[in-house]
């Protein structure tokens, strides 16, 4: 109808403006044509040349118009936001930042996501047994194989103008799953699906208006399921933002802070905005409440790496001594552990930055964890939050410093960032007193730095990007050691006892940001084991990986 009313007006004004001028003369048909044949013909016009790559906009592409596109590349399903990404506080790739000030845009359906390719060449080690001549272990045919893979996928949407925002997100996993005692430590990649995200952010001050920015833009309540906020590695450990194709062993597989933590609860995270022409943010502060806890996360990760056979589950979260074995049941459901502790977890995290380029902070989170033995189990109706109890923590620190942001140099200058963790789980008085179990305490970290080569001529935009980071996990800082009545506790892959091995490693890799959003990767890791040269296993690797995001 407004297409009609449109075409209806400018008729009714071009009509209106051909009765008001004058009748034209009449003109000689051959004056015409002789006009025509004095103009000079004129060159065909050359199309415009093709941009350069650094002249490309993140926001173009093929499959999608710039008009379908949000400033932060999200594909907006209903409508055009006009909202940048992650400008309200928070990290990770899919945060969604604070929302836009300038009315209801409850139809603006976003879709993000991202899809990594791998290709690997890894070393592998026979652990099941030790040769018996030299002691050390056997190695066997290294294995290229394209694997370990990653895909991500965001649904997010604002409910009403800046107060609600309700974002779903999903993770598409190729990871390794070897069976118990198998050797290989480059085993065949298996799927998995976990549900990264599902929650509401709520801003509940918008409608203050006569209070200051840094209550009104300060605050973000989430509910739902979402990344435990705990230091910078865990929350940025999405393919596109992460510096390297794998993750600090730490972090992931070292069994020190339970990577990708994903968890039912609610968090508050207050950001507070000063000043009104340049906000400054220097301080940001997550407080919340979860139902699962370090301990029983951690064990939920093994699971995901390992087949464990029905009544054979030998890695508690406590330190299990020598010579007894016990089990426990926990499982998960798209990442998300089960409440089988009848407790919460409070985590609390603090980031300060004196200048945007620079970020310092700590973070602690503090729960209880049932009994890691199964004879908790009552038959007549009692389950784990019903049994005994033990703390469980972690404590990290960190620090992320940018120097090519801090500091202005003809010469593009490193990225630096190093994290931090220490963590204990306890158990409980019965289980100690029996001799059973006793206290976990682990130390783990890494240090990373990142050095660009160049800088690109249009944006200066980094271009090829030389890194490497130094990584060390010790799940088990009671081993080794010696034992005071004579002889020794040991750390041996071959024995039965997992994860009380420390382990360092040393990635080189290189980084091509290709496109504003295609990159390319390729890293050597190097890993080195505790125990003398007969505990070392053959894993160092070489991988690759293109990953693009949208």
């Amino acid at each position: 109808m407004t297409l009609l009313v449109l075409f209806d007006l400018s008729a009714q004004l071009a009509l209106s403006a051909s009765a008001a001028a004058p009748p034209a003369a009449p003109t000689d048909r051959s004056a015409q044509l002789h006009e025509v044949a004095d103009v000079e013909p004129q060159p065909p016009q050359e199309a415009p040349p093709m941009p350069m790559i650094e002249e490309l906009s993140a926001g173009e592409g093929a499959l999608f118009p710039a008009a379908s596109r949000s400033r932060s590349g999200a594909v907006t399903l209903g409508g055009v936001t006009d909202r940048a990404a992650v400008s309200g506080g928070g990290v990770g790739f899919f945060d969604p930042g604070r929302l836009g000030a300038d009315g209801p845009s409850g139809g603006a359906v976003q879709l993000r996501g991202y899809l990594g390719v791998n290709f690997m060449v890894s070393e592998r080690t026979n652990t099941s047994a030790r040769d018996p001549e030299g002691g050390g272990f056997e190695r066997l045919k290294t294995l290229p194989f394209f694997g370990g893979g990653a895909a991500n996928l965001f649904f997010g949407a604002p409910i009403y103008a800046d107060v609600v925002y309700a974002r779903i997100a999903f993770e598409f996993l190729s990871i390794p799953r070897a069976p118990a005692g198998a050797a290989d430590v480059a085993p065949a990649w298996s799927p998995v699906v976990l549900m990264e995200s599902a929650a509401l952010e709520v801003n509940p001050f918008t409608w203050a208006e006569r209070s200051g920015r840094w209550l009104r833009e300060g605050f973000k309540i989430t509910a739902g399921v979402f990344i435990v906020p705990f230091g910078v590695e865990d929350e940025e450990h999405d393919a596109p933002v992460r510096w390297f194709v794998t993750r600090p062993l730490a972090m992931s597989v070292g069994r020190v802070y339970p990577g990708s933590w994903i968890d039912l609860g609610a968090t508050i995270k207050w950001r507070p905005t000063f000043g009104q022409e340049r906000p400054i943010r220097p301080i940001e502060l997550d407080l919340g409440l979860i139902n699962g806890d370090a301990c029983t996360q951690t064990r939920s990760a093994d699971l995901l790496y390992r087949y464990q056979p029905v009544g054979q589950v030998d890695e508690v979260c406590e330190r299990r001594r020598r010579d007894a074995e016990f089990a426990r049941a926990d499982g998960s459901i798209l990442g998300i552990t089960p409440d089988n502790n009848g407790n919460k977890s409070l985590l609390a995290r603090i980031q300060i930055r004196p200048v945007p380029a620079l970020n310092l902070g700590g973070s602690y989170i503090w729960g209880k964890h049932p009994e890691s033995t199964l004879n908790v189990v009552d038959p007549r109706g009692k389950t784990f939050p019903d049994g005994a109890q033990a703390p469980t923590w972690r404590a990290g620190a960190h620090l992320d410093l940018n120097l090519d942001e801090l500091v202005n140099s003809r010469i593009p200058l490193p990225h630096l960032r190093a994290e931090l963790v220490y963590g204990v789980d306890a158990a409980t008085a019965a289980a100690k007193s029996s001799g059973i179990l006793e206290d976990r305490r682990m130390l783990g970290g890494y240090a990373q730095i990142a050095q660009p080569l160049f800088r690109r001529k249009k944006t200066r935009l980094p271009g090829l990007i030389l890194q490497y980071r130094f990584d060390h996990a010790d799940p088990d800082l009671a081993v080794p050691r010696a034992l005071p009545g004579g002889g020794a506790v040991i750390s041996d892959f071959s024995d039965s006892y997992r994860y009380d091995e420390a382990m360092q490693a040393h990635v080189i890799g290189l980084r091509l940001p290709v496109l504003p959003r295609f990159t390319l990767k390729a890293e050597v890791g190097i890993l080195r084991e505790d125990g003398g040269p007969k505990n070392q296993l053959y894993n160092d690797f070489f991988t690759f990986q293109a990953v693009a995001d949208f």
